[in-house]
């Protein structure tokens, strides 16, 4: 089941008791569960108020005739299987035109007569799917009812249409990915919580508390709200708390003044001020980082162009390593030197059957420079107009192919390693830097090796991605001529340094540099 509907299972008595806490049940209470599964969250419920209704949803047979059974003696749970995003009976209870159309949220009146008449549950409590594969048709359907959402993640379209069948006031309470919190392409849902709904709590954990699942993009979330009037909305104030060492401490935030361990880290937000933000998105760090990152700053997408690179359509085929130690090269051919050329042109090696240049595929084993070339991207005229008529490939900003500029992986690491680009081909997994005024060139390189813009990077986006979209974000602050020319001189000598494996002068070097960064970042 969780291959096909990628269902994750909460089999963590610690997780639902708090879920379920935080939902604060009442007498005749009507409740959703959206992705039933296994019932556990219903089995919550039930433990501590038997006097109220429950519709149990899912789009798996086999889970559904699991639940029929298991609650064929009670009344009180009615269960039905169906596809929660499309399911007709919710349509009836939903005030989704709230989240399908265009508009000023703020001064909408239509939106105020749905928010007046809406909703049909006073709870919904779940854990719903995440990472699932929709085929396109259904994709196209998503699209059009959710218009404007990113419809490729599920959870957060059922958090969207749960939020759309819940009353006034009623409560929501779900486990999900922790990356609707700062993602561009979670802006939309962003801005529908901030000015729909009064998020009481948002707890990070990591996937792990989940017996048997890891993710590694992302940590897990539990967020709890109330679905309200947008005045009430804004001026709601809510705590996102992270640094969990175990589920057992989430008991610790239901008791009433409560003293947290010292290793949670607590966050608090006033909701207008989230939705006033660039993107709505939530920077979970200290007010230095907030401060650097605040609107109206500049970014570094202001002083220069970041692009990612090139895709041939078919690696395995146009792709060569220099030799087979070379990580990632197991199933690559080896390129031969004769078959190696110096080429900066877009049209290709002229004269020649088969031809490659020098590609940047991957991140560097050192900051700065890379040593030596690992891979090769065949790049003869005749390949070249094969990557222009074929669907797959990826001709994208190729105006700055071979161009002398700043690379990083896109897969994020611990520590960003950037390098130097020229006469190369850079691949899509790298993100191109390329400073509009080539003299901020040594110092942008500075930048991007230093510890200060490190933070800022894991700040905006914490999850695997170093996406374009997010580094062009990256607040950029201009040094005084005097302090350029000094950051300028001792990137050229590390450079040096570099070239001749003079590592410990380099590091050395490096780490004066990182210091004069911190003290213009801060």
């Amino acid at each position: 089941m969780k291959d096909l509907f990628c269902s994750y299972y909460t089999n963590s008595k610690e997780i639902t008791s708090y879920m379920a806490a935080k939902l604060d049940v009442v007498d005749f209470d009507v409740i959703l569960e959206p992705s039933a599964g296994e019932g556990i969250f219903i089995d919550e419920v039930l433990e501590s108020n038997k006097t109220v209704q429950i519709d149990a949803l899912d789009i798996n047979a086999e889970a559904i005739s699991i639940l029929k059974k298991k609650y064929e003696n009670n009344p009180a749970v009615v269960v039905r299987e169906t596809d929660t995003l499309l399911d007709e009976q919710l349509d009836t209870y939903s005030v989704s035109q709230l989240w399908l159309k265009q508009t000023d949220t703020m001064f909408d009146k239509q939106l105020d007569l749905f928010g007046a008449l809406g909703g049909h549950y006073s709870k919904v409590i779940g854990n719903p799917p995440y990472g699932a594969w929709q085929d396109y048709e259904k994709r196209d359907i998503l699209k059009k009812k959710f218009a404007g959402h990113y419809v490729k993640e599920t959870y957060s379209l059922f958090l969207l249409r749960c939020i759309s069948v819940l009353k006034i006031h009623g409560r929501l309470s779900f486990i999900i990915p922790d990356t609707y919190l700062f993602l561009n392409m979670h802006s939309r849902l962003r801005e529908v919580l901030f000015t729909n709904t009064k998020i009481d709590e948002v707890l990070i954990f990591p996937s792990k508390f989940f017996p048997g699942v890891s993710f590694g993009y992302s940590n897990l979330s539990i967020i709890t709200l109330e679905r309200c009037e947008n005045s009430e909305a804004l001026n709601n104030t809510f705590r996102v708390i992270q640094g969990f060492k175990s589920p057992s401490e989430f008991e610790l935030l239901l008791e009433k003044d409560n003293i947290l361990p010292e290793h949670l880290q607590v966050f608090n937000f006033t909701q207008k001020e989230v939705f006033s933000a660039e993107q709505c998105r939530m920077i979970l760090a200290e007010t230095k980082t907030t401060s650097l990152l605040s609107k109206g700053s500049k970014k570094l997408g202001d002083v220069a162009d970041v692009v990612t690179g090139f895709y041939t359509g078919d690696n395995l085929r146009f792709i060569k390593a220099t030799n087979k130690d070379v990580k990632g090269a197991k199933n690559y051919e080896v390129v031969g030197q004769e078959q190696v050329f110096s080429c900066n042109s877009l049209y290709g090696i002229p004269n020649v059957q088969e031809g490659y240049v020098p590609y940047i595929k991957s991140a560097s084993k050192r900051r700065y420079i890379r040593q030596q070339d690992e891979w090769f991207v065949q790049w003869d005229k005749k390949t070249i107009e094969f990557y222009n008529r074929n669907k797959k490939s990826r001709f994208q900003n190729s105006a700055f192919y071979f161009k002398t500029g700043i690379g990083i992986p896109m897969v994020k690491s611990s520590t960003i390693r950037a390098f130097l680009m020229k006469d190369r081909v850079f691949d899509q997994s790298i993100v191109g830097i390329f400073p509009k005024d080539i003299s901020k060139l040594y110092y942008i390189l500075a930048l991007m090796n230093s510890d200060a813009i490190n933070n800022l990077v894991h700040a905006i986006n914490p999850s695997a991605n170093n996406s374009a979209n997010y580094i062009k974000q990256l607040p950029y602050i201009e040094p005084s001529e005097k302090k350029l020319a000094q950051i300028n001189n001792i990137v050229q000598e590390i450079i040096s340094l570099e070239e001749v494996a003079n590592y410990d002068k380099a590091d050395e070097l490096h780490n004066e540099l990182n210091g004069i960064i911190d003290k213009i970042y801060s």
